[in-house]
């Protein structure tokens, strides 16, 4: 029997990379059955759980993806809500993509054969793979809806980050419907399952949704979100979140580590930086050198955060 085809998100999946590569693996399997085709798609994951897909995933009954860190040369792989090498397992430079499904920048990745790349400026990967059900005329069994929508909703922060398209709110109104519940209720019982920030190990607060990027200089960054209904309890560890960030700048040589906690409520978030904060203080006109800022209506790490600062 042919090895499974890999499904997988990027390192330090947040909900939006499980859900959606889960969600991908299921259609896959179900279009390669109706056409017969010898191809089994198996949902992997580069990381831990995020708290609410755990959550999610144990209320609908559905298996957790096995944890991967590398991928052996030759492997068949298709990446969701990633294409950039950087983001991706280990060995993904000798495996072979066969799609990408993502809502990010291009970022550089090359590949060697033809492949089918589904992007679209939206909010999350979950939607673009929703509307692949419809599109496909595949039905959406009620649990994939619910894993789906919970991606939806953490990913445009209840439909408040800058990101949130009508496309998104659309998909989420027609699954949400699907699923039977309220979206906005739906979406805060999500974000309240997380863990308490006042308990979670300083290193899971720093790096439960963090991506690396390459700077145009060639040096790396390291940018990592923390979204919260309780936004003090984060603040009130700023000093060890600070010596976690500096440790980070040490050990893996980046030109800086930017951590922000982003407040649901508030609609904002505070950003936390150690290392070259010049680069920083630039980017968005602040002065975030040895201390924290509010940034008010900032949610999007893609559109608000890591855009301003790569396009220096």
């Amino acid at each position: 029997m042919a090895a499974p085809i890999l499904v997988f998100g990027h390192k330090n999946p947040d909900n939006d990379a499980i859900s959606a590569a889960v969600g991908y693996a299921y259609l896959k399997n179900e279009l390669a059955k109706r056409y017969g085709v010898d191809a089994t798609y198996e949902a992997v994951r580069l990381g831990a759980l995020p708290p609410e897909t755990e959550w999610i995933l144990g209320e609908r009954g559905i298996e957790t993806p096995r944890l991967i860190e590398s991928v052996e040369a030759g492997q068949q792989v298709i990446l969701v809500d990633h294409n950039e090498a950087l983001q991706s397992a280990d060995g993904l430079d000798a495996a072979e993509i066969l799609e990408i499904v993502d809502h990010h920048r291009l970022g550089g990745l090359v590949t060697a054969q033809p492949l089918r790349f589904n992007a679209r400026p939206v909010g999350s990967t979950a939607a673009i793979v929703a509307r692949e059900f419809e599109i496909e005329g595949v039905e959406l069994p009620q649990s994939i809806a619910a894993l789906l929508l919970g991606a939806m909703l953490t990913d445009t922060v209840i439909m408040k980050s800058p990101t949130t398209t009508d496309f998104d709110r659309d998909i989420i109104a027609r699954t949400a419907e699907a699923v039977g519940v309220d979206p906005v209720e739906y979406g805060m019982s999500i974000f309240k399952c997380r863990s308490n920030p006042a308990e979670l190990p300083v290193d899971k607060l720093v790096n439960a949704d963090a991506k690396e990027f390459e700077l145009s200089n060639g040096n790396k960054v390291y940018i990592g979100q923390y979204e919260t209904v309780d936004l003090k309890a984060v603040l009130d560890r700023e000093p060890e979140i600070r010596e976690a960030i500096k440790a980070l700048v040490a050990e893996k040589g980046y030109q800086f580590v930017l951590f922000f906690a982003t407040d649901i409520l508030a609609e904002g978030s505070q950003f936390i930086c150690e290392g070259d904060t010049d680069f920083v203080n630039r980017a968005f006109n602040i002065d975030v050198t040895g201390k924290s800022v509010w940034m008010p209506g900032v949610l999007s790490r893609k559109k608000q955060v890591a855009a301003p600062i790569l396009a220096l």
